[in-house]
C-alpha cells in the first residue's frame, strides 16, 4: 500500500503545486504577472510590479502551498499518519517544487519555487528556515539582489536539514538526501536566466526598503 500511498502524494501535491498564487493574484487585480516585468509568475515579479503587500501575500500563499505538501505527505505515505517515515515529506515537498516550476493548468510555464521552498524549509528546519530568511531579508535591503537572496534562503535549511540526515543515517536517509539535492537543483535550473544576468551585470533589482517605504508611507496618510 505504501506505493500506491506514494502515487497519490505525488499527484496530490503537483496539482496542489499547479496553483499559481501570483497569476490568480494578478487576474483579481485586472492585469496579468505574466505581462509585467520579467514574466515570471511569482513572488519576487510580485513584489516589483505590485508592492510589498502584494508580494508578500503572495509569497506567504506560496510557502503555505509548500508547507502543505509536505504536511499531506507525511500524512499519507505514514498510512494516514504522522507516526510513520518521514520520507512523505520530501516526497510531498519535491511534488509541489514540480508542480509550481511546471505547472500542468498554465503549459508547464511556472514560477520557480523558492517561496513555496521556504515553506518546505519551515517544516523542514523551521530553526534554520527562520534565521535563513531573516538574513535573506537583511541581504536584499541591502543589496537588492533578489535572485541570490533567494538561494541564500533556501540553501541554509535545506543544507543544514540534509546535514542532519546524513549523520544521522547517511544511507537509510539516502532518498531523503536525493530528494533534497534535486530540489535545490530545480530551483537553480529555474533561475538559470536570472544567474546569466548576474553574472553580465543585467539582473533586475529589487528594492524592498523603496517598497516598504511606499507601502507605510501611503498608509500613514
Amino acid at each position: 500500500m505504501t506505493a500506491v500511498y506514494i502515487i497519490i502524494t505525488i499527484i496530490v501535491c503537483y496539482l496542489l503545486g499547479s496553483v499559481n498564487n501570483a497569476l490568480i493574484i494578478s487576474k483579481l487585480k485586472k492585469s496579468d504577472i505574466r505581462e509585467c516585468g520579467s514574466g515570471n509568475p511569482g513572488a519576487m515579479n510580485m513584489f516589483r510590479n505590485y508592492g510589498f503587500g502584494i508580494g508578500l501575500l503572495t509569497m506567504v500563499l506560496d510557502a503555505v502551498k509548500g508547507a502543505a505538501a509536505c504536511v499531506i505527505g507525511w500524512f499519507l505515505v505514514g498510512g494516514f499518519s504522522f507516526t510513520g517515515t518521514a520520507l512523505g515529506k520530501y516526497i510531498g515537498a519535491i511534488s509541489v517544487i514540480v508542480g509550481h516550476i511546471f505547472p500542468i493548468f498554465l503549459k508547464f510555464k511556472g514560477g520557480k519555487g523558492i517561496a513555496s521552498s521556504i515553506g518546505i524549509c519551515f517544516v523542514l528546519s523551521p530553526i534554520a528556515a527562520a534565521i535563513s530568511l531573516a538574513t535573506g531579508f537583511v541581504f536584499i535591503l541591502i543589496t537588492k539582489m533578489g535572485a541570490v537572496t533567494s538561494f541564500i534562503i533556501t540553501a541554509i535549511p535545506l543544507a543544514y536539514d540534509a546535514y542532519l540526515l546524513s549523520t544521522a543515517d547517511f544511507y537509510g536517509n539516502l532518498p531523503c538526501l536525493i530528494i533534497i539535492f534535486a530540489m535545490f537543483a530545480l530551483t537553480l535550473w529555474a533561475h538559470r536566466t536570472n544567474l546569466m544576468r548576474l553574472f553580465t551585470g543585467t539582473e533586475n533589482k529589487t528594492d524592498l526598503f523603496k517598497k516598504l517605504k511606499a507601502k507605510f508611507g501611503k498608509s500613514k496618510r
